[in-house]
């Protein structure tokens, strides 16, 4: 079976005999190892690809190719600071994907890649989207500008931030400040100092043919 690197896009072909056809499995890509899941249907279905079981997804989220709109993934239930996200993001030309459960934001999470991903505490109450940033494969984590979004922050602290794993902090109460075009410069800044962080680590990949 020929199955594609979600994250480079290369091909592996693995024996059909060596593929699980009840459980789901993982494998090491060969250019860029980075972790490539594998669905327990993708080795029963006889055909090529990557087999994803893609049940529960909205149709505008973000597929892992390139091309297409950029995307964000936004999870904050529905306020005024999230109001005020979406407009920053339209402001940045980022379509919003906006799940209604940490479930779904996470079904998400497993099969595509966002280059900003923002969470706040009150949806995501117990922690468990914010553990699955943290362990996420770092090959994707460094594409992914993931910020927090809690009451307790002070807008910027990168100290805060390195200590949460995020890239950037927002204090909840800014974002519902009477001047509403904070969050767009808030956002600028965050991408901004992301893509300055891991420029020349890009860089150094695109060059050895592993981006």
């Amino acid at each position: 079976m020929k199955i594609a690197c979600p994250s480079c896009g290369s091909n592996a072909n693995l024996p059909d005999d060596k593929i699980p056809k009840d459980k789901d499995f993982s494998f090491k890509c060969p250019k860029c190892g980075s972790s490539v899941p594998v669905k327990a249907s993708a080795g029963n279905s006889g055909g090529d690809g990557f087999g994803q079981d893609t049940a529960g997804m909205g149709p505008d989220a973000p597929k892992r190719q390139a091309g297409g709109p950029k995307q964000a993934l936004v999870c904050i239930a529905p306020c005024l600071a999230r109001n005020r996200i979406m407009a920053g993001l339209k402001h940045a030309g980022l379509k919003a994907d906006v799940p209604e459960t940490p479930a779904q934001a996470l079904k998400n999470l497993e099969y595509y890649v966002y280059p900003l991903v923002v969470i706040d505490e009150a949806f995501d109450t117990d922690k468990t989207m914010a553990a699955y940033m943290n362990n996420m494969d770092m090959f994707l984590r460094r594409k992914i500008c993931f910020v927090r979004l809690g009451p307790g922050f002070e807008t910027g602290n990168a100290m805060t931030a390195l200590e949460l794993s995020a890239n950037y902090v927002i204090k909840s109460q800014d974002l519902e400040q009477e001047d509403a075009s904070l969050v767009n410069d808030v956002l600028a800044v965050a991408l901004s100092e992301h893509e300055q962080m891991y420029a020349v680590f890009n860089d150094s990949m695109k060059a050895a043919g592993k981006a």
